[in-house]
């Protein structure tokens, strides 16, 4: 299967996060700045047909600590981790203030051979709280 990656719109509040970006002389990487402890962490992922309009896959308020502290939990997730994060950064729960870095690209390898073709968006937003608005919001546009 080919998948082209057309590149991530990233964005953020500044209630836990000062900066979240491409980090500086560096495409390829992604910076973020915590500025406060983030004690719970969950996440709402979808991917949406671009053409149709349609939600392929759509996943809210998963607790990503759980995650986090034990990637055993999903052999999926864990995978995807390993692919955007894979760089030495270790997130556990609670994640603490400071700097960490991201890998600024996916590969057609992290599409699965059964997905089919077509325009997607793959969004994922992390928050703070199940029921809070996200603290920061990945959105990544491919073609299959």
């Amino acid at each position: 299967i080919k998948a082209t990656v057309i590149g991530p719109e990233l964005s953020y509040n500044k209630e836990f996060v000062e900066y979240f970006g491409t980090a500086p002389g560096e495409s390829h990487i992604l910076m973020v700045n915590l500025t406060r402890s983030v004690k719970d962490v969950f996440m709402d992922s979808r991917v949406d047909n671009e053409d149709s309009k349609r939600v392929a896959y759509k996943v809210q308020n998963f607790f990503l600590c759980n995650f986090l502290n034990n990637r055993l939990v999903s052999k999926l997730y864990s995978f995807y981790y390993e692919e955007f994060v894979g760089n030495g950064t270790v997130f556990k729960c609670p994640i603490r203030p400071g700097i960490y870095y991201l890998k600024n690209s996916l590969s057609a390898q992290i599409v699965p051979s059964f997905h089919p073709t077509g325009k997607f968006r793959l969004t994922v937003r992390l928050k703070s709280e199940k029921s809070a608005n996200f603290s920061a919001e990945l959105i990544w546009r491919y073609r299959v």
